[in-house]
């Protein structure tokens, strides 16, 4: 089975001492512009799924629109290799582009170091939901268990999934849960958001901007998400396992007893 999300190869594979012929897949990755009002963006390395709910998920996380209200027009172009968005109001092209510490050349306007949030709210969750939930993305990753090679993203209400991506890019995945909110008229604040990747500055920051107050990641977050996610208001636990994981900040939101 191929989609947009992967693309079929022939390799030679190595077992047990013999070579053979096997025909597969792996993730797809393509380069795909952004155009805002006839104006070229920015170019991402993605996986070619789910393209427009990326490009409005980028601008929502950029903070150059506010919500669907602020956009006219979307719509792929080029072959499906451009996203061409118009919008009720002008913007001014950013002239400082980061590149991000993600795969596949991640990439924000933003000086994460200088902004300031405060996400407020009442959420909690219980251990068992943090460790249920990863599951569940797990079980959902169906592009990663067809190809590998493969972030998965989550938006949860603390119980069950409402949303998943996938993507080359862990930004991108996350980017593209934000895009479908937006279009689902979803509000993401209160919300869970699960990833498959690190958890770097820059994630956090689109977090942040979410208003989603906890991150469940599989993995570990760097020395400066821990930071912001402290200084934020942001509950971050990485390293999710069946039975066990770290928090490493905003542990008032996980409802865990402390040992002595």
């Amino acid at each position: 089975m191929t989609d947009a999300g992967s693309h079929p190869v022939t390799y030679t594979g190595y077992y047990s001492g013999e070579c053979r012929p096997v025909r597969g897949v792996v993730p797809a990755e393509e380069l795909i512009s952004v155009y805002v009002n006839a104006r070229p963006l920015v170019s991402l390395m993605c996986t070619p799924s789910q393209l427009k709910e990326l490009a409005l998920g980028f601008l929502y996380n950029e903070g150059l629109i506010d919500g669907m209200q602020d956009v006219a027009v979307i719509e792929l172009c080029g072959g499906g290799r451009c996203v061409d968005v118009w919008l009720r109001h002008d913007i001014e092209s950013p002239q400082l582009r980061v590149i991000t510490s993600g795969c596949s050349g991640g990439t924000t306007f933003e000086d994460v170091s200088a902004a300031h949030h405060s996400v407020k709210s009442s959420r909690l969750i219980t251990p068992e939901q943090v460790t249920e939930l990863m599951e569940a993305l797990s079980d959902a990753a169906d592009l990663y268990k067809r190809a590998g090679g493969i972030h998965a993203a989550a938006l949860a209400d603390g119980e069950r999934l409402l949303l998943t991506a996938e993507d080359v890019g862990r930004h991108n995945a996350l980017d593209k849960i934000a895009g479908a909110s937006l279009r689902a008229g979803r509000s993401m604040r209160d919300c869970v958001l699960l990833t498959t990747g690190r958890v770097s500055s820059e994630m956090v920051n689109k977090v942040a901007r979410m208003g989603v107050p906890i991150i469940i990641s599989r993995t570990s977050p760097t020395s400066l998400a821990v930071r912001l996610a402290q200084a934020w208001g942001v509950a971050l636990v990485g390293y999710t396992r069946r039975r066990s994981f770290r928090i490493f900040s905003g542990a008032e939101r996980i409802a865990v007893e402390m040992g002595q």
